[in-house]
């Protein structure tokens, strides 16, 4: 990274800004715990999480920092920072990487939404069956996506109808939204 100096006659050759001084200086991770920003953790996260590989990860990363030293922010929750990320690699052409790296999940609207609307199925269970879907949407590529949609149905064996039936329909409905996409040549 850079430095900036500034000298004058004045005073002695000073440091006014570094890079580092546009970052967020602490990031709250998923489990809720303040930790100081480390730049490096995009890299290791892009190359663990989707296999990208080590310079399309700096490079993706090294754009999320510049965008982020623009933002002025002291602190930055890891949703947050994962979003940043994703739009880089959308940007880029990496759709395949940014499905992966993707936080699942859903809007706070949507969530307040269920919450009124409960009628009798448990909120666990539609919150379940959203993030199912969006996953068996975006997964449906990997190698990995057959077994867990084996596992999701063998669990909502379990449950009782309704409840079983809200997520073998959002699998469904993925499946389909996927396939129809597939004839369109979109993935």
């Amino acid at each position: 990274m850079f430095k900036i100096k500034f000298d004058t006659n004045k005073q002695k050759k000073k440091s006014i800004i570094s890079p580092e001084d546009l970052l967020p200086k602490t990031v709250e991770n998923t489990r809720g715990e303040l930790m100081k920003f480390d730049p490096q953790k995009i890299i290791e996260s892009l190359i663990e999480e989707t296999d990208l590989d080590n310079e399309n990860a700096k490079i993706v990363s090294l754009n999320v920092l510049r965008r982020l030293g623009g933002l002025g922010l002291e602190f930055i929750a890891a949703p947050h920072l994962r979003e940043l990320v994703c739009a880089e690699l959308t940007s880029q052409g990496l759709h395949e990487y940014r499905n992966k790296y993707t936080r699942l999940g859903i809007p706070i609207y949507d969530v307040a939404k269920m919450l009124k609307k409960q009628n009798g199925t448990t909120f666990s269970n539609l919150l379940t069956a959203q993030v199912i879907e969006q996953y068996v949407h975006l997964d449906r590529l990997s190698e990995d996506a057959t077994y867990i949609i084996e596992q999701i149905s063998d669990y909502a064996k379990g449950l009782k109808d309704d409840e079983k039936n809200l997520i073998l329909n959002s699998m469904e409905n993925a499946l389909k939204l996927y396939n129809e996409k597939k004839k369109k040549h979109l993935v």
